[in-house]
């Protein structure tokens, strides 16, 4: 059995294919250090036909978060992944997902959350894709009890308890850096072990050299430190 990191792709109307990961995901930088990378392609993805990519509007973090424990489940089933040193990561919406999943379950030893929406009503008031989300989240941001609250890792932070990293480019306008911001401070007002790194200049995606060599630098070492550490 192997350690594993649940890498969750972005979009969420995106997906993963049958291809080489050289540094996307940190894939072959995670596994040339003896961790697996699973892929997952929860509903929401593209590829699979219009009405699963369309299936988590108002319900992003319901079934599609459900999907991704699905397929956790069948690989330690399988005797690949150690339940004890599992490992979630992910960028943008694949962020949102493993912020959002950290609050449904403590299962998971270390987690890395990139340029995440973690709030989904402030995410609504500073980004510039507030028309995406009122359609992906099927309501009105201003309407309470509905999606905005019920699947916004804010409302549920003080169930955290995973070592996390949050990295986040201090200029990006889909996803501002408020959001990695608001996520920090809660972990850390509660003693959560949290680190966060912000890249000057970078957008949505990190594309300087030396910042892009640093983020692989760190997202190893993070997972290395806590799914190694008995080794």
């Amino acid at each position: 059995r192997y350690p594993m990191v649940t890498w969750v792709h972005g979009g969420p109307a995106s997906n993963y294919s049958a291809r080489y990961y050289a540094l996307g995901q940190r894939a072959q930088l995670l596994a040339a250090k003896g961790i697996m990378v699973f892929l997952p392609n929860p509903r929401g993805s593209v590829g699979f036909g219009t009405a699963l990519t369309e299936s988590n509007v108002g319900d992003m973090g319901g079934m599609d978060w459900q999907d991704i424990l699905t397929g956790i489940n069948h690989l330690i089933d399988q005797g690949l992944a150690d339940d004890d040193r599992l490992g979630l990561a992910g960028w943008s919406y694949g962020g949102f997902m493993t912020a959002w999943g950290l609050t449904q379950t403590n299962r998971f030893k270390a987690a890395m959350v990139g340029a995440a929406i973690t709030n989904w009503l402030s995410f609504h008031g500073t980004s510039n894709l507030a028309a995406w989300d009122a359609i992906a989240n099927g309501d009105s941001p201003y309407n309470r009890g509905g999606t905005y609250d019920k699947f916004s890792p804010m409302n549920f932070v003080a169930r955290v308890n995973t070592p996390t990293l949050i990295l986040h480019g201090e200029a990006d306008p889909y996803v501002p850096v408020s959001q990695g911001y608001e996520y920090y401070r809660a972990l850390k007002d509660r003693d959560v072990p949290v680190e966060m790194v912000v890249y000057p200049r970078e957008r949505h995606g990190i594309s300087e050299k030396a910042h892009y060599f640093d983020m692989n630098r760190r997202v190893v070492e993070w997972f290395v430190k806590h799914l190694m550490k008995d080794e």
